[in-house]
């Protein structure tokens, strides 16, 4: 379910909406947060951990980008307690566009979504997902 096709996870009110490279779309039938621990456990860890650890080591104290393993690091577009928070995989983007107040990602199937943040700020967010990248691989 949750592997490195992952684009982005959506939140919705009582389940999650993944969305893949292939242009499949699931529904799992659970909160995010759940989901994304349940995922973590066989890490013997827990998404507050994560987020913890993530934090205390880079120095993030707002949109900790959240690293679940090889090829999956997940960036919050929004507030963690927004309802249809997104988190996108920063290792499928290509690319960013600055579209007014607005960003436009563009995603490695040729696919993309557009998030209403502007492009600077979610700039920042993906640098710090790369800052990770790096000491990961």
């Amino acid at each position: 379910m949750i592997n490195q096709d992952i684009l982005y996870l959506k939140k919705a009110n009582r389940a999650t909406m993944i969305k893949y490279k292939n242009q499949d779309v699931i529904i799992v039938d659970k909160i995010l947060e759940n989901l994304l621990d349940d995922y973590l456990a066989k890490d013997l860890s827990t998404l507050k951990g994560r987020l913890l650890a993530t934090s205390k080591v880079y120095h993030i104290y707002k949109h900790i980008p959240l690293y679940l393993g090889n090829n999956i690091t997940l960036i919050q577009a929004f507030n963690k307690k927004e309802i249809d928070n997104i988190y996108i995989n920063s290792y499928n983007i290509i690319d960013m566009v600055k579209d007014e107040t607005k960003t436009k990602i563009l995603f490695l199937d040729g696919s993309s979504i557009t998030i209403n943040k502007p492009y600077r700020i979610f700039k920042k967010y993906y640098d710090l997902s790369l800052e990770i990248k790096k000491i990961q691989a």
